[in-house]
């Protein structure tokens, strides 16, 4: 039997070799990796506005109730951030505004009666301070006062304030038309 005889491999064959060898290595070490972070891995302030690439954060990658008002600091939402046009009523999730409904309002009045007994003397007369509030559930928007009948047009109406605890208005009238004279308390609400 005849002995195989090997050649010694050329300097070309040695180069070629190891270039195989670094790049099978190489690639090896560069595979992917997934980096979990987890919520007591980040230092508390590590991770500011400036650090967040601008469109990285997307409605869609947030968790439901994440951002609420309460986490919201005082000033986070302008126009100017949001854009004027950002917000419509179509826009809006049902149920996500105050009732569940934009836009639906209620008026409730309550009329004011004139205490002035003597019409035309010096004396004006205030009457009492009349409340009106909003039904339960709804919320005030505003309050408005008119007179319903100015008697001799010696009327005025002398104050409209809110009321916590009536969840409305309270309002003040004063004349010196005798008793003729008649006004209304309105309070506007979000139903």
């Amino acid at each position: 039997m005849s002995k195989l005889k090997l050649k010694r491999p050329s300097l070309g064959t040695i180069l070629g070799l190891t270039a195989l060898v670094v790049a099978v290595v190489g690639n090896a070490n560069a595979a992917p990796t997934h980096v979990v972070v987890r919520r007591g891995d980040i230092a508390p302030g590590a991770v500011t506005a400036k650090a967040i690439a601008s469109g990285a954060v997307t409605s869609n990658k947030l968790r439901k109730g994440a951002v609420t008002a309460r986490k919201l600091g005082k000033g986070a939402v302008t126009v100017a951030a949001i854009g004027a046009d950002a917000v419509t009523a179509a826009a809006i999730a049902p149920g996500s505004v105050y009732g569940g409904a934009l836009g639906e309002t209620t008026v409730h009045s309550a009329p004011m009666a004139d205490l002035d007994q003597v019409a035309a003397n010096p004396e004006w007369t205030s009457s009492n301070s009349q409340p009106v509030g909003c039904a339960p559930g709804e919320k005030l928007l505003s309050g408005g006062f008119g007179f319903t009948n100015p008697g001799n047009r010696e009327a005025t109406f002398l104050q409209m304030l809110p009321s916590p605890s009536a969840n409305g208005v309270l309002g003040l009238m004063a004349t010196n038309s005798g008793g003729t004279a008649a006004g209304e308390i309105v309070a506007l609400c979000l139903k």
